[in-house]
């Protein structure tokens, strides 16, 4: 009899911890620092130890920045990263949808939002840095987009996306192939200078 109870009592136990377990429906917070994306639906992740965002405040502008340069264990800074800049003229907020081509103003002049720069695993260098415009012999379809979803005085997550034109080459300039960006998230310790 005792060999019974403990069969089902075990059984029962089994049952209530499955119960519990996650599925695919239930997302759970991630833990760590990271990045992730879709380079045209090839999917990149990096799992980071040292890579913090940074906030900062530009009186010169006046303008609020946000940066950070994702350079996941084995890059050497000259392949596989990505650079994420985000300039604003009031304190970020979350939930807000910030676009590229919504121009920003720093000392008069106009400026995109947002710049995003890509270097694949084989150092091919891929940016959103323009404003989209017509100019001959040149392909000018940059775009990008950024949401902060979580902001705290030591954290920041997110999401973003763009389309990246590239190779970049100092022989022959910027060349016309998009990249696609896509289902890009965020999660980095933050460091801030906003007072």
């Amino acid at each position: 009899m005792k060999a019974y109870l403990t069969f089902f009592l075990g059984i029962g136990f089994l049952l209530l911890m499955s119960s519990c377990a996650t599925t695919g429906e239930d997302p759970q917070p991630q833990p760590g620092s990271f990045v992730r994306f879709k380079v045209n639906g090839v999917q990149k992740q990096f799992d980071l130890q040292n890579n913090p965002m940074g906030f900062s405040f530009d009186p010169n502008g006046p303008v609020y920045v946000a940066t950070s340069v994702i350079l996941p264990p084995g890059s050497d800074g000259t392949k596989n990263f990505l650079n994420l800049a985000l300039r604003n003229e009031t304190r970020f907020q979350t939930d807000l949808i910030y676009q590229m081509q919504d121009p920003i103003r720093y000392q008069g002049a106009e400026m995109v939002r947002i710049q995003l720069t890509y270097a694949n695993e084989d150092g091919q260098l891929f940016n959103a840095v323009l404003f989209q415009q017509t100019i001959p012999g040149m392909k000018v379809t940059d775009d990008a987009w950024w949401k902060f979803t979580r902001i705290t005085s030591s954290w920041v997550e997110g999401e973003f996306g763009g389309v990246l034109l590239g190779p970049i080459s100092q022989l022959t300039g910027r060349g016309d192939t998009e990249l696609l960006l896509t289902e890009g998230q965020f999660s980095l310790p933050l460091i801030s200078s906003i007072p």
